[in-house]
């Protein structure tokens, strides 16, 4: 294990943001939420049986197991090589691992996914809030590869000065 406080903190962290998007998705039946609407976004309930845009339509189980494989996956990413100082990292992986979790499991037990927020002023899917969590995850995650990618080339440039 790599650091034991960092997985502390995945997997505690996982848990508060999986409860976060159950929590969002419970308020989002109050029938003032469900029925209001304003132009920015409303709630509509429908059932997802695909990933991400409807893709894999109707292969549900297919994507229940690729995200057991997912989750397991980065679990153990986690678990060998993050530090509790790569914080940016450790939040990414955290986010990302509560959405495709809270996603699994409303596939594993209703067999579908419960979408439920329209943006009004686009043409978009319907999404919830555990597609927001992995979206976020996964842009935080890149922001900070371009960061750190960023630093080595800059550090390089520095060395290749000071080799002249």
């Amino acid at each position: 294990m790599k650091d034991k406080k960092a997985f502390l903190f995945y997997f505690l962290m996982s848990i508060i943001f999986l409860d976060f998007g159950n929590q969002i998705k419970k308020i989002s039946y109050n029938p003032y939420i469900e029925n209001h609407s304003n132009p920015i976004f409303s709630i509509s309930h429908t059932t997802n049986q695909g990933g991400a845009f409807g893709v894999f339509q109707n292969h549900t189980n297919l994507l229940a197991i690729f995200g057991i494989i997912a989750i397991a996956l980065i679990t153990f990413y986690v678990y060998k090589n993050i530090k509790f100082s790569d914080k940016t990292a450790l939040l990414s992986i955290t986010l990302f691992t509560a959405g495709a979790l809270g996603n699994l499991i409303e596939r594993i037990t209703n067999g579908y996914v419960i979408d439920y927020i329209k943006l009004n002023f686009i043409d978009f899917p319907i999404f919830n809030m555990f597609d927001i969590l992995i979206c976020l995850g996964i842009f935080i995650y890149a922001i900070f590869v371009l960061i750190e990618q960023k630093k080595v080339i800059n550090e390089q440039k520095l060395q290749n000065n000071s080799d002249k």
